[in-house]
């Protein structure tokens, strides 16, 4: 009951940031889906086959293989979010972040339905939207997160609700917290998703 107080507050407090991230978050996927139809005859060539070779290998690629270099794709984002939000400087750039996802995820999904149709929508369905069913909520969370700490440590002296180590203390086990989660979506990953494209192709 205590945490759902506290992530009701959370939300709460910070539900315009939310609003900014996931608006932010909606215009990178925008453009990247519309990036993904402007492609030359050659590029467009190179990453079909890019596409192709991606399903072959996950079909292939032993589970506990590719659920460490789905683990660590994601934590690399995650731990730059991090550090930029431990900078003064940090909020803009988390946008900047923040916007690159939204805009590789727009494009990966555009391209699979522009290039190869209705197989390209299963390919979406299947390969794109299970983990990221975990993983954009939990980066979304985060973005805001490190984007609230990022504006504590520009402020400074100016806010003593915590002390500066203190806070580092609680923004980093939260990290390890946001990273345990991100392991399920990496299981999905590994796991749930070649299963399903192994029964559709």
């Amino acid at each position: 009951m205590r945490f759902k107080e506290v992530f009701k507050n959370h939300i709460k407090d910070n539900l315009f940031k939310y609003i900014f991230i996931v608006a932010v978050l909606a215009i990178g996927i925008f453009l990247g889906n519309y990036k993904s139809t402007a492609l030359e005859g050659g590029v467009r060539g190179y990453l079909l086959e890019l596409v192709d070779n991606y399903l072959d290998y996950s079909l292939h690629l032993e589970g506990n293989e590719l659920f460490l270099k789905a683990f660590l794709n994601q934590a690399e984002m995650l731990l730059l979010i991090w550090f930029l939000g431990l900078t003064v400087i940090g909020f803009p750039l988390i946008l900047a972040v923040v916007f690159f996802r939204g805009f590789s995820l727009g494009f990966t999904t555009g391209f699979l339905i522009h290039e190869k149709a209705g197989s390209g929508v299963i390919i979406a369905l299947l390969s794109v939207l299970p983990q990221n069913l975990v993983y954009i909520p939990l980066f979304i969370f985060w973005a805001v997160t490190a984007f609230d700490f990022s504006l504590y440590i520009l402020k400074g002296n100016q806010n003593q609700a915590m002390p500066l180590f203190r806070g580092i203390f609680v923004y980093t086990l939260l990290l390890l917290a946001v990273l345990f989660f991100l392991a399920l979506g990496a299981l999905i990953e590994a796991y749930l998703v070649p299963w399903f494209l192994s029964i559709v192709f």
